[in-house]
């Protein structure tokens, strides 16, 4: 049985390789005839293939070209807030230190005024003093006369 059914096989096998090579014999002698025609179409074939991945290739340079555009804009943007943060840093730094020299010079001012006012109120004390020295020792002077 076993036999049998391998020697089956066998026969098909062979069938099937008989049919294939059959096939391959008829259109051999019809490729003869459409090889022209193929070959023209073939050739506009390649020529619509040609076309297509110039195209494409185009879209490609097209699509990296305004890729880098983008990454240069932003960077450029990028690069420009930079600056504009760094001067509006510097220009905080020169009111802070513009605040700070009026502050000073407020202070020194009201600091000459005190000691102003103090060696007026000095002088007058010294003033008021001497004078009143002076009644002192004249009624010292009289007393003793």
């Amino acid at each position: 049985e076993k036999e049998e059914k391998r020697k089956h096989k066998q026969e098909q096998k062979e069938e099937k390789r008989k049919q294939r090579q059959e096939q391959g014999r008829d259109s051999s002698s019809s490729d003869s005839e459409s090889e022209s025609e193929s070959s023209e179409a073939k050739s506009s074939d390649d020529e619509e293939i040609k076309q297509q991945k110039s195209i494409r290739k185009q879209i490609r340079i097209k699509r990296e070209e305004h890729r880098i555009t983008k990454k240069q804009q932003k960077e450029e943007k990028k690069k420009q807030q930079e600056i504009e943060k760094h001067q509006h840093k510097l220009e905080k730094e020169e009111k802070r230190k513009q605040k700070q020299l009026e502050k000073e010079e407020k202070r020194k001012h009201k600091q000459e005024q005190k000691e102003e006012k103090r060696k007026q109120r000095q002088e007058q004390g010294s003033l008021k003093n001497n004078k009143n020295n002076k009644k002192n020792k004249d009624k010292n002077k009289k007393r003793l006369t």
